[in-house]
């Protein structure tokens, strides 16, 4: 699978005995002493506290601070085009003031007054990253109002969240706009910093197996949410998953009955894109299991797989889990007999 640079979120005893990893014990990660600080950066409030008498020098200001960004959000996120296209402030100003966009900007203040809270989530969450891979970028994070369009955006070494989109799960607007129950369940602040980091996982470490099949897909989403948990410990799985109690207490409960499905049904190296969605993509449910199991259940047990890996490769580093994409290794290696 190629790398998009730009993305919107709405397996022998032999062989272990064999595979070395240039890994060692990790000791408790000293956050203290990491030098990184991560704010997200209100560009809803600028954007929406611009005198629109003046709206071309304002277009210009507003280019001029968020650079990259500014482009983004106005020709891939609300898709009014660039600054330098005919009309492009029009375009802005009737943005700004549509009625429903307004009044949405008004909620996500009443909600979001400051980021304090998810600054410091987001700072620790940066802190292990930086840890785990010190060459890598940390990457600025921007906050935005698109009119219910985007909930999280990766694109070229930046992260962007759209508040509206996490304005909770009994928020009005969201059934207005005829979105499922299964989605607004996890359209609330506190689901923020676990999308976020998996976007930037999904992002810095790409699927890139020659084959894509169902096998390979969930254990490289399982790598994805134990990466997730790993930035942000303190997270319930359920959480990061996005599912309920009772469906992680289906998955728990069914796991066995899971994999034997996919086994004896030849799933597992399945490569058409619909069968391989139908299993890790978002739905109410899984189709093939029962209507009580999560959508993408099968993404969970890519994390057991993941998991039990770790737990029989000890001396592996996240790094090395990262960089590891022999799929089928991981699962040969994880000893994965529910």
């Amino acid at each position: 699978m190629k790398k998009n640079r730009f993305v919107l979120i709405f397996i022998p005893w032999v062989a272990l005995w064999l595979h070395s990893c240039s890994c060692r014990h990790e000791p408790k990660i000293p956050l203290d002493r990491i030098d990184v600080e991560v704010k997200i950066q209100r560009f809803d409030h600028d954007l929406f506290s611009i005198n629109t008498d003046s709206i071309e020098t304002e277009v210009a200001r507003l280019h001029a601070s968020y650079g990259a960004f500014f482009e983004l959000f106005c020709n891939r996120v609300i898709g009014i085009g660039l600054p330098e296209d005919s009309g492009f402030a029009d375009y802005l100003y009737s943005f700004i003031n549509d009625n429903m966009v307004s009044e949405t900007y008004r909620s996500v203040q009443n909600t979001y007054p400051d980021t304090k809270e998810l600054d410091k989530i987001l700072t620790d969450a940066f802190k292990r990253f930086r840890y785990y891979f010190p060459d890598r970028f940390i990457p600025p994070i921007y906050g935005f109002v698109s009119g219910f369009n985007v909930s999280v955006v990766l694109a070229d070494s930046m992260l962007g969240v759209g508040f509206d989109r996490y304005l909770g799960r009994q928020c009005e607007y969201y059934p207005q706009l005829g979105i499922h129950k299964y989605l607004t369940y996890n359209m609330h602040l506190r689901k923020i910093p676990s999308d976020l980091i998996r976007a930037w996982g999904l992002g810095e470490f790409q699927f890139s197996d020659s084959v894509d099949n169902l096998l390979n897909n969930m254990i490289y989403e399982g790598k994805l949410v134990y990466f997730t948990k790993r930035l942000l410990p303190d997270e319930p799985d359920s959480l990061i998953l996005g599912f309920t109690p009772n469906q992680m207490k289906w998955c728990r409960n069914n796991e066995s009955q899971m994999w034997t499905h996919l086994v004896e049904h030849k799933l597992l190296f399945n490569t058409e894109q619909f069968t391989i969605n139908q299993f890790i993509g978002d739905a109410p449910f899984t189709q093939g299991f029962t209507q009580e199991s999560p959508g993408k259940a099968a993404v969970w047990l890519g994390y057991r797989i993941v998991s039990k890996y770790m737990e029989k490769n000890k001396r592996c580093t996240l790094y090395d889990l990262m960089k590891e994409d022999n799929y089928q290794q991981i699962l040969t290696l994880s000893l994965y007999n529910p």
